[in-house]
């Protein structure tokens, strides 16, 4: 039975703190085993990491802030909007980015035409929000502080990322 997170987010997640969140919205996944060039490209601890690069939970917290699910659009929208909020992001990690998504990405990994659609306008809606670096930020210490009030503060609003859901 597959999870639907747009079910969990009607349980008024807003007003859970970002810890129960993340265990009732990702309490049925358990953590997937990344292919290495993925890794190579994304995760925190690789050399050749992008900018925009975080850890599993903190995307998962990424998700949970921008009421995305976890289809391969919302992944993708969830990407580019962790690469459009570091602004060391230029247009040759994005050629980089983009360039593996397509061709070097294992299925279901790689990108389709809807799938870039959806990580450029995460890279976009990235760049727009108040709070930059968000990849960066330890969420140690917003672990008790509710999403309504995370989503405050770093100036997320959800019905524009709701409106931006309809690609």
């Amino acid at each position: 039975m597959a999870f639907d997170l747009d079910e969990a987010f009607q349980l008024d997640i807003a007003q859970v703190n970002l810890k129960k969140a993340h265990s009732i919205v990702f309490s049925l996944y358990n953590d997937p085993k990344i292919p290495f060039v993925i890794w190579l490209l994304e995760n925190p601890k690789s050399l050749l990491a992008l900018p925009g690069k975080i850890s599993l939970r903190h995307h998962d917290y990424i998700h949970i802030l921008l009421s995305r699910g976890i289809s391969p659009q919302d992944e993708a929208f969830v990407i580019g909007f962790t690469m459009g909020n570091d602004l060391r992001t230029n247009q040759l990690h994005l050629f980089i980015y983009k360039f593996f998504a397509k061709f070097i990405y294992p299925a279901p990994y790689n990108f389709t035409k809807l799938d870039f659609m959806n990580f450029n306008l995460g890279f976009i809606y990235g760049r727009k929000i108040k709070i930059k670096q968000i990849n960066e930020i330890d969420f140690k210490i917003y672990q008790n502080e509710n999403i309504k009030f995370l989503r405050d503060f770093f100036g997320i609003n959800t019905d524009e990322t709701k409106l931006m859901q309809e690609y």
